[in-house]
């Protein structure tokens, strides 16, 4: 499963981009190169959905791909997908990560997982007459958060338990096996420990980078298929909103370009280097589909850069620099492919 995620994202990078930006891509890193990836290279559903993937880890899984004949390397440093890795991916019979939605949800599915095991956790066990237990999350507000729904469901603890157990087994009949029998062996309430990475490797004959994915993939799944017919999975997504990925420094530069100030203004206001600055405009522009790109470059400026890139079929910025001689700086090509995103879609010139 981590093998196709992998091959799923050197397909889209062709050859473009290192591992290194694939491991960023992955665990998540708050950066305007690595946002401008995931966006530019359709790969924003992958953002974030293995943070705690180690690097070393990651080169292992490489090397493998590489020894299998799935991948070549060019340069030594950019993964490129061969014949046999496209037929890998083809053939792929597993679980499908086609829930994942981690540029938008990344942060509050963490939440929602931490409140949906503890919930499984306490209410099983006081059915289970367990009254004493160590809380498998630690977190503060996610411990209150199940108090007051145990608090509002006491005296009908027994059928609402029931009833998540039900809305819980229908959503897992629709998944692929391995995702049902990896997730439910890994709940832990009414007696039972769950199983750990470890254990679940084992059990299920995968690699624990494969268990962490599916297990992962799993909350994407039952967050997103929670709805009026599921009321208990629904209430774990209350006052969770979406993610923003623009970082506390960005949102305080983008406040001053919503007050009409320059670039150099901003600069010396914020004593910050001007190419830091320039990086929070683009990641406002990744993220903010009103985002005004006026003041820093013109309309045809902008569409002549992309022409440039559709037609190379490439978003490497030094190509496409060298393909308009020197024209526009880093800043402008990054800005331009950014706000593509969101006023060049339907042109289709991306």
């Amino acid at each position: 499963m981590f093998q196709y995620l992998l091959l799923t994202c050197i397909e889209k990078l062709r050859g473009e981009r290192t591992v290194s930006g694939i491991f960023h891509l992955l665990t998540g890193k708050r950066s305007s190169q690595t946002m401008q990836d995931a966006k530019g290279y359709r790969l924003d559903n992958y953002f974030a959905v293995y943070t705690d993937l180690e690097r070393e880890s990651l080169d292992n899984e490489i090397g493998n791909l590489e020894r299998g004949g799935c991948i070549r390397m060019e340069n030594d440093a950019y993964p490129v997908l061969t014949v046999p890795g496209k037929k890998a991916l083809e053939e792929y019979a597993g679980p499908l990560l086609t829930a994942f939605d981690g540029m938008a949800k990344h942060t509050i599915i963490h939440v929602f997982r931490q409140r949906l095991n503890l919930l499984i956790q306490t209410w099983t066990n006081i059915n289970a007459s367990i009254s004493s237990f160590v809380p498998i999350v630690d977190d503060p507000e996610v411990q209150q958060w199940v108090k007051r729904m145990y608090a509002g469901q006491k005296g009908k603890l027994n059928r609402t338990t029931h009833d998540l157990f039900d809305e819980l087994q229908v959503i897992l009949n629709t998944c692929h096996s391995l995702e049902a029998g990896i997730f439910t062996y890994r709940m832990t309430g009414g007696g039972v420990i769950g199983l750990t990475v470890e254990q679940l490797a084992r059990e299920f004959k995968i690699t624990e980078m494969d268990v962490r994915i599916c297990l992962e993939h799993m909350y994407y799944r039952l967050y997103q298929v929670t709805e009026e017919s599921f009321p208990i999975l629904s209430s774990c997504k209350t006052g969770l909103g979406g993610t923003s990925l623009v970082t506390e420094s960005a949102k305080r530069t983008y406040h001053y370009l919503e007050q009409g100030y320059s670039l150099d203004d901003i600069v010396s206001l914020r004593r910050l280097k001007k190419s830091t600055i320039q990086d929070h405009v683009v990641e406002a522009a990744l993220v903010d589909s009103s985002f005004r790109f006026e003041p820093f470059m013109r309309k045809a400026e902008v569409e002549e850069i992309i022409m440039v890139a559709q037609r190379l079929d490439t978003k490497r910025l030094k190509r496409i620099k060298e393909a308009l001689d020197g024209k526009y700086d880093y800043f402008q090509l990054r800005l331009a492919l950014a706000v593509a995103q969101h006023f060049y879609k339907e042109r289709k010139l991306l």
